[in-house]
């Protein structure tokens, strides 16, 4: 790694540094008063100075006092909310001396009020509220200011998509600036008359803790504007009173790092291949133990556990319930967080099987407005279960028009065109998913089953194969490989993955679910009926979809199926 501190070299002779220098990640770690993992996670995300000395057959590291003094001074310099630099276990003075980075004042973003148009309005009113909100948020900045208050001005149009997606957006753009408060709201009008709704919303965990109408007239547009302006910056409650349950966690010296944690975990959890999901496991545990009051993280903790169960990585019951845990943990920390409703939702469909419990937790955010494309994402799945594949369709679609560039609610599209047996629309879709996501696990399994269905035995085994060279222990893509040789007609190519898979996949881990598949496509009823069973009293996720899987057709008016049918009816009322 680049030195650093290299001006500090000069002024100081080799004993010097001898005295100062620190020999293991313990003792780096010791010095900041932080666990090892909290350091490793700085020096991969921040920089921070540590070196490694080569042997023959391990490496050690080592870093400088002063080093690391000098890179926490700049860290404090640019970060929100940094520990004490008095803090560290040193006794030099320079350390004692250096700047605190905590202001005295609360720091709050701007972001520019939204003008809600009628449909029909194209004249020049609509032209003239849009104006008329831009000089608006320019007097309350300087409201804000007068009001000892630190607003952070960033411009709207640097950031993609429509001012109804920017609150995420903007919680995180929060976080890099150190700003506790967002100011956002939406300008309404009729005739001549204008209601302003403003709404403060706590950075860390969006929450509402203030929200005010204001009324007034168009006759003079500069004077409404100012006098707007300083009617919400008086309105605004005083930073001081507010209730602040995460204030000391803003401000600790981990919670950008957390965060950083728990961003990279949901970017590994979303591709779903077996190092993905071992990552992201590592990166939410991270989180927590940076901050154990990220109520995000173990809400992405939870959705993580689902996954490995869903890929055989975990028992299904062992890893439901450490998902049933974590979504507690979650829920007790914010229950108003979208991720964390999700990771409920997703939790009650996957590992409770408790369908009517899903969709009342979907209709409530929907109803709220409390939603993102993800609870769309997960209503369209649950529908898929219910069996109302043109609602599936419908309320995928609408997730897809939020975010057309996800290849999760591509993916979630072409699922829904899949149950509803529109393969040729699902095949469309899932191609879109894979080239947005080529790493993306999920999209070549489903890809492979749209080719099978339709007959086109080659481009499936293609598709299987290419999820292996992804996740090459995924033990369902093998099966679904298997399945695919048998429907091509390689009966003994088939058979013998499946001897692989029993001697690979002992015990919870077996993929019973697809491997009842490929017994029924070979026209072994028992077999499959056998397989089915086991997944359903081992809780593989999968069985969930049974009813509906095309797979099974030919299994549905046996008594056996009918049984698992029945029960799994039973559960999910």
């Amino acid at each position: 790694m680049q030195n650093s501190s290299a001006s500090f070299r000069g002024s100081v002779d080799a004993t010097h540094w001898t005295r100062e220098r620190l020999d293991s990640w313990k003792e780096v770690a010791s010095f900041f008063r932080r666990e090892v993992r909290t350091v490793q996670l700085w020096e991969k995300s921040e920089g921070l100075p540590v070196r490694r000395q080569h042997h023959k057959k391990l490496g050690s590291v080592y870093a400088y006092r002063q080093e690391l003094e000098a890179w926490w001074a700049a860290r404090s310099a640019i970060g929100p909310g940094s520990m004490r630099a008095s803090e560290f276990s040193t006794d030099r003075k320079q350390v004692a001396d250096m700047p605190q980075s905590v202001p005295d004042g609360c720091r709050i973003i701007t972001i520019p009020f939204e003008a809600i148009h009628s449909p029909l309005d194209r004249g020049p009113l609509r032209q003239i509220i849009e104006k008329f909100a831009e000089g608006l948020n320019s007097e309350l900045v300087v409201e804000l200011v007068r009001s000892n208050l630190q607003p952070v001005v960033l411009p709207i149009k640097s950031f993609p998509g429509p001012i109804s997606s920017m609150v995420d957006l903007m919680k995180n753009t929060a976080r890099e600036f150190g700003a506790d408060l967002l100011l956002n709201g939406s300008i309404r009008y009729s005739g001549n008359r204008i209601r302003v709704s403003a709404q403060v919303i706590r950075a860390f965990d969006s929450l509402c803790i203030w929200s005010e109408c204001f009324d007034a007239g168009l006759d003079n547009i500069l004077t409404a504007q100012a006098e707007l302006a300083n009617r919400i910056a008086r309105a605004l409650p005083d930073p001081s009173t507010l209730p602040e349950p995460f204030r000391e966690q803003n401000l600790a010296a981990d919670y950008n790092v957390a965060w950083y944690a728990c961003s990279m975990g949901f970017h590994f959890w979303q591709l779903r291949g077996t190092s993905a999901l071992i990552k992201a496991l590592t990166y939410f545990e991270d989180a927590i133990e940076l901050e154990p009051r990220c109520a995000d993280a173990h809400a992405g903790l939870a959705d993580t556990f689902v996954s490995l169960s869903y890929n055989h990585l975990k028992p299904a019951r062992e890893a439901g319930k450490k998902a049933s845990a974590a979504v507690q943990t979650a829920l007790s920390l914010d229950r108003q967080s979208i991720k964390v409703r999700n990771a409920l939702i997703n939790l009650l469909i996957h590992c409770d099987w408790d369908l009517s419990g899903a969709e009342r937790e979907c209709r409530e955010l929907l109803d709220s407005g409390q939603n993102d494309s993800r609870t769309i994402q997960l209503y369209s799945s649950l529908m898929n279960l219910r069996g109302r594949h043109q609602d599936a369709i419908s309320l995928a679609l609408s997730a897809y028009r939020l975010a057309p560039d996800s290849d999760l609610i591509c993916g979630q599209v072409s699922l829904a065109y899949f149950y509803a047996g529109d393969y040729g629309s699902a095949l469309s879709f899932i191609r879109r998913t894979i080239d947005l996501q080529p790493q993306y696990l999920m999209g070549y399994a489903l890809l492979g089953r749209t080719e099978a269905e339709l007959g086109n035995w080659d481009d499936a085994i293609k598709a299987f194969q290419r999820g292996l060279e992804i996740s090459p222990r995924c033990s369902f893509i093998k099966a679904l490989l298997a399945y695919a040789h048998a429907g091509g007609g390689e009966a003994m190519k088939a058979q013998s993955i499946l001897r692989e898979l029993e001697d690979e996949s002992q015990g919870d881990y077996f993929p019973a679910y697809d491997v009842s598949a490929v017994h029924a496509i070979l026209n072994q009823e028992n077999d499959a009926l056998q397989n089915i069973h086991r997944a359903y009293g081992e809780r593989d996720m999968k069985t969930i979809f049974i009813q509906h899987d095309p797979r099974f057709a030919r299994l549905r008016k046996t008594p056996g199926f009918q049984q698992i049918a029945s029960a799994l009816d039973a559960r999910a009322s």
